[in-house]
């Protein structure tokens, strides 16, 4: 058989269901035809083949992609100007107050486009790939009202299409109270009787999140 690449000399952590440990392959051998992996396992029990090119793996690992399960990928702003506070030992509730934290990122989130939203969170994306990462969960949050949770939701599918990896997409309208909502029972309602059910009616989210500390 003949593939394009072949790793070979591998560390395999293979993460069967029921394996000792991480499930190793200790003489590890992948390879790859037309963008799609068709043989992992051991060397010994692979058949003849033939690549373009081969790899030697020097008993490196490879595993399986990553999932990371809980990420705010998709936002506008910094808050670098808070990092100053906090060094002095302003707490996360004092900064809070004071018009940071999440309200500060609420602000710039709102303000940005689909497109600065998309091309802000590429580089974060992009080192999440570096690393392995190929399954990503995304949560909104940054709007606290319905068209810029949306525009976060909508930036993130994206995210899937301009880069090969998985995207969950998970609605977080309770994330906190607007700066225009001071009323909790009020803003849940929002969430809960405007938000929720327009992001379902679209079909844009996976999961549903709230903060609740």
């Amino acid at each position: 058989m003949r593939v394009n690449r072949l790793w070979h000399n591998a560390r395999l952590a293979t993460l069967r269901p029921h394996a000792q440990g991480l499930g190793t392959v200790e003489d590890g051998l992948i390879a790859e035809s037309e963008g799609r992996i068709v043989y992992a396992g051991s060397a010994s029990e692979a058949s003849a083949l033939e690549a373009v090119e081969r790899v030697d793996c020097e008993g490196r690992w490879i595993t399986p992609g990553l999932i990371d399960c809980h990420t705010h990928l998709v936002f506008a702003g910094d808050r670098a100007h808070e990092f100053e506070l906090r060094l002095a030992g302003a707490s996360y509730e004092e900064v809070a107050r004071a018009g940071g934290g999440i309200v500060s990122t609420v602000k710039a989130t709102r303000a940005a486009s689909e497109d600065a939203l998309v091309a802000s969170a590429l580089p974060r994306l992009d080192a999440l790939i570096a690393e392995g990462v190929t399954t990503i969960e995304i949560k909104s949050g940054y709007g606290l009202e319905l068209a810029t949770e949306q525009r976060q939701l909508r930036a993130a599918k994206r995210l899937e299409r301009e880069r090969r990896i998985d995207v969950s997409a998970t609605f977080l309208g309770a994330h906190a109270l607007p700066p225009e909502i001071q009323d909790k029972d009020e803003y849940i309602d929002l969430v809960c009787r405007e938000m929720l059910p327009a992001v379902a009616r679209e079909r844009q989210a996976e999961a549903v999140d709230a903060f609740c500390e």
